[in-house]
């Protein structure tokens, strides 16, 4: 039973989670239509059959990601979907990621025949491609 005043203390913020991800998802996302038609001009498109990668630098010191669906993927409740998959696939990949670069996550309608994995596979393809991963340490 919890008394009053008494609450768990509020997490820091700024901090990681132990996954790797940012404790503020929000924070690392593309929001202003300004900066995805920036990253749009200004960037490098790699395609897959599932979804479209393009990749411009930024100033800011943290990788920034946004997700579209458009009309041509299909309905609203498709568009949801292929970008649900692709907000998790990318969630997923996050701390894999070099910092400082704008990405923008495409969905092409074939994005959805395909579950979460393929995605999240994809998306690290294209990532790998776009030399975007950080080189892991080999642990001997």
């Amino acid at each position: 039973m919890e008394l009053e005043g008494e609450r768990p203390p509020a997490p820091t913020p700024g901090l990681r989670r132990a996954e790797g991800r940012p404790a503020r998802w929000r924070e690392v996302r593309l929001r202003r239509s300004a900066d995805f038609d920036r990253v749009r001009q200004e960037g490098q498109a790699w395609p897959h059959p599932l979804l479209v990668l393009v990749a411009a630098p930024n100033s800011a010191g943290v990788t920034r990601i946004g997700v579209v669906a458009g009309r041509r993927v299909g309905t609203a409740v498709a568009r949801n979907r292929a970008r649900r998959l692709l907000r998790e696939a990318a969630r997923r990949l996050y701390s894999h990621l070099v910092p400082g670069w704008d990405l923008i996550l495409i969905a092409r309608p074939s994005i959805l025949a395909v579950k979460e994995p393929q995605v999240e596979a994809a998306l690290k393809g294209l990532a790998r491609e776009a030399g975007l991963l950080q080189v892991a340490e080999e642990v001997r």
